[in-house]
């Protein structure tokens, strides 16, 4: 099997866990007692295990390698899918929760590495964004195709559990994966082909290497941009775990039933995909990918505005317009970390602690929009909550100028050493 179908087939466990819960959560909470807060916790854990996990990405690589690495991720979501076939009560959800989050942080964290070692400048573009709507799309999946197993088994653990086996098999195919030199490898070859050279020839290629390692994660925490962009990531999927843990109820508080308010959640992954495959393809030829990035973002924007304003009035629409931004925004802003650095093992590392803060911000919202249903009844405030955040996501857009991608990631020692030069 090719490369990129193993990619696929990755990308297309990492969301059916998430996205299964919120369409079957009546029959949940039910059975189980959560409360509103609670049950957020069932989207939220997942999301903030995702962040602490990714932060974890560089000391796997080194111990592992992406294969092993990535089969230890997927080997944390099959037990979340097993467990979930019996659970029963409160706390065995919680902890399939936590263990899906893990699991798909350790994936999340290490295959964007493998796409930039795996792939041209002019391909990884694209590769990413067929990654994101491979990743989307099993989002979509879990959100139509649970709630239709939960009613045909009469059971919604079997809608839950029933991801066990696509996981099993994305398992297999990347087992046997054609995977060329790793990052990793590929640094230890160059450190021998050191050895090899003549001194005068090895001093400087030495310098290369060590250029070359990965930032260590005190640098990104020192590093103004790392945190840029990390809150940046973090922000745009505050929309997307808040539209995945309460879209659907949402919509069944209008009168809708699991299967359709599913199918909604459903149809949002739907567009993701769409605008996630379309808009790191049109931004190819230009690594500035502002323009497109504002685009996506009016979407989501106007997506928001229609759900506050008339939820009832073009449901379809609202939700069409927020997958897409949401499509659109998370390919390209990995495409964004990966652009500031030309090193697959520098991206690698960018990508990782953007993606672990990020996703540490993103758990934050489902459980916030879960405690202010249950003070007010009423999801208002948490879509004009999201209107502000997006509008915020605009304005911050336009900082990142690719101009500006090497000074911006310089360390602040450096800085201020030049600064003390220049003096």
């Amino acid at each position: 099997m090719t490369l990129w179908l193993v990619i696929v087939a990755v990308g297309l466990t990492l969301r059916p866990t998430l996205t299964s819960i919120s369409p079957l959560l009546p029959q949940i909470r039910s059975a189980t007692g959560m409360t509103y807060p609670v049950a957020a916790l069932l989207t939220s854990l997942p999301v903030l295990a995702m962040g602490a996990g990714a932060f974890a990405a560089g000391g796997l690589t080194r111990r592992f390698g992406e294969r092993r690495g990535v089969l230890l991720g997927l080997a944390a979501l099959a037990l979340a899918c097993g467990v979930r076939f019996v659970a029963d009560d409160t706390v065995t959800m919680i902890a399939t929760a936590l263990a899906s989050g893990v699991g798909i942080a350790i994936v999340q964290a290490l295959l964007p590495g493998v796409v930039k070692a795996n792939y041209g400048a002019a391909r990884m573009s694209a590769m990413m964004g067929l990654y994101s709507a491979a990743l989307m799309g099993g989002g979509g999946l879990g959100a139509a195709l649970s709630p239709w197993a939960a009613s045909g088994a009469g059971d919604w653990r079997i809608g839950l559990g029933m991801w066990l086996p696509v996981v099993l098999a994305a398992a297999l195919a990347w087992s046997r994966a054609p995977l060329s030199a790793s990052p990793a490898t590929g640094g230890a070859r160059a450190a021998i082909a050191v050895e090899s050279r003549p001194a005068n020839e090895a001093v400087g290629e030495r310098a290369t290497s060590f250029a070359d390692e990965a930032p260590s994660m005190l640098h990104l925490l020192c590093n103004h941009r790392a945190w840029t962009l990390a809150v940046y990531f973090g922000l745009i999927n505050c929309t997307y775990t808040t539209m995945v843990a309460w879209l659907p109820p949402f919509y069944q508080q209008h009168g809708m039933s699991a299967t359709r308010s599913g199918a909604l959640l459903a149809g949002l992954t739907a567009c993701q995909v769409v605008a996630a495959l379309m808009l790191p393809w049109l931004a190819r030829r230009n690594v500035d990918r502002r323009r497109w990035l504002t685009l996506a973002l009016a979407a989501t924007l106007a997506g928001l505005a229609g759900l506050a304003c008339a939820p009832d009035l073009a449901p379809w629409a609202w939700v069409g317009g927020i997958g897409f931004g949401l499509g659109g925004t998370f390919s390209l802003g990995l495409v964004l970390a990966l652009d500031h650095h030309t090193q697959p093992r520098h991206a690698a590392a960018l990508a990782a602690f953007m993606q672990g803060v990020g996703f540490c911000i993103a758990a934050i919202a489902p459980f916030a929009a879960g405690a202010v249903l249950a003070a007010t009844g009423s999801f208002l405030p948490s879509w004009a909550g999201l209107i502000v955040v997006n509008m915020t996501l605009i304005a911050l857009t336009w900082r990142f100028d690719p101009a500006g991608y090497a000074a911006a990631l310089r360390l602040a020692r450096d800085r201020r050493q030049a600064r003390h030069q220049r003096a």
